[in-house]
């Protein structure tokens, strides 16, 4: 494209337009994006990892019983798969770009970093063990860099959230870290 000036006429170039950053409403949208969801991830994996050491280093060296020991296990299995997917996001960033997700970067990141803050406040294993999996299942929609698995799995996402702050009122949170969690009802 081209300027024509009147003082003169020889065209003078336009000169070439900026890439505009991504919307606020295009999460996913830049490698960059991509990556800081990994971080979010591996930060989660880092919660699992503290939260069932702390649950073990609690029984003071004495036995574990079986079912907390299976519990325990199945989350340090799910840390691995998790900081396997978010390693797999940094590796392969650029080709888990989203085009157009609708929904926003900073929205993602929070509600990532929610999930690590409640894998630390919770008290009953089955939310833990929810979460996690609905981690895991954002990580692997977040690698296909199709809008529609990601959004399901951010809405299952957030749907967790929700039950567990129905489990764990204020009160409760605070108590957490100090108490056994429950085998489930």
């Amino acid at each position: 494209m081209t300027i024509m000036t009147n003082e003169s006429t020889t065209p003078v170039p336009a000169a070439p337009q900026a890439p505009m950053p991504p919307s606020p409403a295009q999460a996913l949208s830049t490698a960059k994006q991509v990556e800081e969801l990994a971080d979010q991830l591996s930060a989660c994996a880092d919660s699992i990892h503290a939260r069932v050491m702390s649950d073990i280093r609690r029984h003071g060296g004495g036995e574990v019983p079986a079912a907390e020991q299976a519990a325990e296990r199945a989350l340090f299995d799910a840390e691995t798969e998790l900081r396997q997917h978010a390693n797999r996001l940094y590796a392969e960033a650029a080709a888990c770009i989203v085009s157009s997700l609708g929904q926003s970067q900073k929205n993602l990141i929070q509600l990532t970093a929610d999930a690590a803050a409640k894998i630390r406040q919770i008290t009953r294993i089955s939310d833990g063990i929810t979460l996690v999996a609905r981690l895991l299942g954002l990580a692997a929609a977040a690698a296909t860099g199709h809008a529609v698995p990601i959004l399901l799995a951010v809405d299952a996402l957030k749907l967790q959230l929700d039950v567990i702050a129905l489990h764990n009122p204020p009160a409760a949170a605070a108590q957490a870290a100090s108490s056994l969690p429950s085998s489930d009802s």
